[in-house]
């Protein structure tokens, strides 16, 4: 008896993907070639080509086409099914990026489409960021990237997860190619860096670039200097913003205070919209541009701001820095754009003080979680350099709460809880629009799952004055699924359980980070309808670590269980080392939190 094993094939995958690029010392031109085979009706969302491209650059000599497997031509592709239209996207009000689109589809699996294209580039910051795959779902057989460099082009390639390229020497050029064959996807673990720091690539940054203006990356100190002459003379107020400025701080007996009126001027007087114009948006609009329309990006509103600073003799530093809970770190050995966000930073006798420009709702002088520790390019002229925002201290992430849980006799569990909310609580809950419809506001509320168990019926958010960085939670919530009655006994499952889920130590191959600490203190009083005789199962306990401390503390008083937590987590990132120690730690925690509790009645 014959058997045949037959491999389930993906919806797609690209059988063939490569990359030429060639560089003269001006200009850039890549060109781009795919294969890629649509095995089932699913995988013909890849079929639909999206090809993003810059006003100024041009794509040419596009052809595409439909194969079977043995390579005859079903269908070729026309020029009226091709289209140009601006990329805007979700945040973006005006954009310079452009994406030429077209789609072939098959009603016969599987197909091969192919196609291919020649991009020419005036204006560079790399000379090529390679990712041979970037897809999870989507294999890819074979992959390479060829560069073509004149003799005396300095260049820093950056390697991560490919073999070193085979180089080839002329007289007057150097050949380098990379080749990759089955290449692979690396998944984010648990905790551990962004994906996009994880996949395998090559990126070629040029000593020498153009990009709106002549640059270069020979070091932070250059490349900002580059910045600076890229945002030159976009700091002119109009005469009615100067009048306006001054008045605003006549009075004021401080610098400190004059910043802090600015801040909120602007704040109250303008609104963040993603403009990306000119010099693919690293380029700001210009300040009498933001006096004119009352809106702008990070770019705008902090040269803004600037602008406003430079009015009343403040100096200050527009900043940039990579945003988000979990950021790309900078490779500080490859100076080169490596940020996604711009903010302030005023030097002052005694302190630093940073302004998030594009948040109406941010406390002056506060980064929160969105930027705090980290690396940022000071953009100063000659004196540019790389620098650190203040980290998040184990106080300023404080979460405290207090519930009252009570169950009726006929099973019912009600809670009133009220919490001081800080750190990344606050951060995403202090921006919670009044126009949201009020079933929108309390989808945000669950999406924290602070109260997983709970059927909210009604919240109070309150914060005391604009510059409070932290806010008042109430909730009043039925709960669901906490109390189990078996016989003369009720079983207690855990009220919002602290539990993070790490990759085992022998699975574990990336760093862990911890990008701020954790720190919650819970007090919760459950009153029950009848005495209690004894609790068994959760008990007080106490965990110090140096990653970290856990301290739970039960107590009994007539028909009222009362339990007491306080959970802290440091924090640090880790390399593999030190993960197992990390591990046990959080283990415990999770493990701890996750234990129900039996109540015996009197």
């Amino acid at each position: 008896m014959t058997v045949t094993a037959y491999t389930q094939l993906p919806d797609c995958q690209i059988n063939d993907y490569r990359t030429y690029v060639k560089f003269n010392g001006n200009k850039l031109v890549e060109r781009t070639e795919i294969s890629l085979q649509i095995n089932s009706a699913k995988g013909t969302d890849y079929a639909e080509i999206e090809i993003p491209y810059t006003k100024g650059n041009s794509i040419k000599e596009l052809e595409a086409g439909i194969y079977d497997l043995l390579g005859n031509e079903i269908r070729s592709l026309k020029r009226k099914d091709i289209t140009h239209a601006n990329a805007f996207s979700y945040d973006q009000f005006h954009s310079d990026d452009m994406v030429l689109s077209f789609e072939l589809i098959h009603n016969r699996y599987p197909y091969v489409l192919k196609y291919s294209y020649q991009e020419e580039v005036n204006d560079f910051l790399y000379l090529a960021y390679w990712v041979p795959r970037r897809y999870e779902k989507v294999p890819v057989k074979s992959a390479s990237l060829e560069l073509e460099l004149p003799k005396g082009i300095d260049a820093q390639v950056y390697e991560q997860g490919v073999d070193s390229a085979n180089v080839q020497h002329f007289s007057d050029k150097d050949v380098y190619k990379w080749e990759v064959e089955d290449a692979s996807y690396v998944e984010r673990e648990r905790f551990g860096p962004q994906y996009r720091e994880l996949q395998n690539k090559v990126v070629i940054i040029p000593e020498h670039f153009c990009y709106g203006l002549d640059g270069s990356s020979h070091s932070w100190k250059s490349f900002g200097e580059w910045l600076s002459r890229l945002k030159a003379y976009q700091g002119n107020l109009s005469e009615t913003e100067k009048t306006k400025v001054r008045q605003l701080t006549s009075n004021c007996k401080s610098e400190l205070e004059k910043i802090d009126v600015l801040y909120k001027y602007m704040q109250d007087n303008t609104r963040y919209i993603n403009v990306s114009l000119d010099i693919g948006g690293l380029q700001p609009e210009s300040a009498q541009y933001v006096c004119t329309n009352k809106y702008g990006d990070c770019k705008a509103l902090s040269n803004y701001m600037q602008a406003m600073l430079n009015e009343v003799g403040i100096p200050s530093i527009y900043t940039a820095v990579f945003a988000g809970r979990n950021p790309v770190k900078v490779k500080e050995a490859y100076p080169s754009q490596q940020f996604n966000h711009v903010i302030l930073c005023v030097p002052m006798a005694n302190d630093t003080i940073w302004l998030e420009c594009t948040d109406n709702t941010s406390p002056f002088n506060h980064l929160g979680t969105f930027t705090q520790n980290r690396k940022v390019l000071l953009i100063d002229d000659e004196n540019s350099k790389l620098a650190i925002t203040p980290a998040l201290k184990i106080d300023d992430v404080l979460n405290e709460y207090n519930t009252h849980v009570n169950v009726a006799k006929d099973g019912e569990v009600t809670m009133y809880s009220t919490a001081r909310l800080q750190g990344y609580y606050f951060d995403y809950l202090k921006g919670l629009d009044d126009g949201l419809a009020e079933r929108e506001k309390l989808d945000y509320l669950e999406e924290l799952e602070m109260f997983e168990q709970a059927d909210i019926q009604d919240y109070e958010i309150n914060r005391l004055h604009r510059d409070s960085s932290y806010l008042n939670l109430s909730v009043d919530a039925k709960l669901n699924g906490i109390i189990e009655p078996i016989g003369s006994r009720v079983l207690l499952k855990p009220l919002r359980p602290f539990y993070i889920k790490l990759d085992k130590p022998e699975k574990r191959t990336q760093e862990l980070r911890f990008n701020y600490p954790y720190n919650v203190k819970d007090s919760i009083a459950i009153e029950l309808p009848r005495n209690i005789k004894n609790v068994s199962g959760i008990k007080s306990i106490h965990i110090e670590s140096d990653y970290g401390s856990y301290k739970r503390v039960i107590s009994t008083e007539e028909n009222k269980l009362s339990i007491y937590r306080h959970i802290i987590i440091n924090a640090g990132s880790y390399q593999m080392d030190d993960y197992e120690k990390v591990y046990q730690f959080i283990k415990s925690c999770s493990n701890a939190e996750l234990q129900k509790g039996m109540i015996t009645y009197q």
